[in-house]
């Protein structure tokens, strides 16, 4: 069998619930790391909140987690559309926009530009 090499965690319901840390969690997760035998990242498909905002969470939870280890839905949609050069019409909450900011700006000097609408746009 080959080795492991990177271990997934799911970060809703897995090791959090809202803004509360499931006990033993943040534990757990520090006797993973200190193994040191493959790369940790954290997934999750929500897209209510950026990045950013849920890294905030997790640390004030007392996760020791970097924002990079995280990879979100809308991280994949970020990827797809820098990749594919798109001009999505975004309806996201606010909490989550932050994560395509920079798409904004990149857009506005380019031949093609994003749309958001949400609670701080409309």
């Amino acid at each position: 069998m080959k080795p492991i090499k990177i271990v997934l965690i799911d970060l809703s319901g897995t090791i959090h619930i809202e803004d509360e840390e499931i006990p033993g969690c943040v534990e757990a997760l520090e006797k993973l790391r200190s193994c040191g035998k493959f790369k940790i990242k954290f997934v999750t498909n929500t897209t209510k909140e950026s990045k950013k905002r849920l890294h905030s969470l997790l640390k004030q939870l007392k996760f020791n987690i970097d924002e990079n280890e995280i990879f979100t839905s809308l991280t994949a949609a970020y990827k797809l559309i820098e990749s594919q050069q798109l001009r999505p019409l975004l309806f996201l909450d606010s909490n989550a926009i932050e994560d395509f900011e920079d798409l904004r700006y990149q857009h506005r000097k380019s031949k093609f530009s994003c749309h958001w609408i949400g609670p701080r746009y409309v």
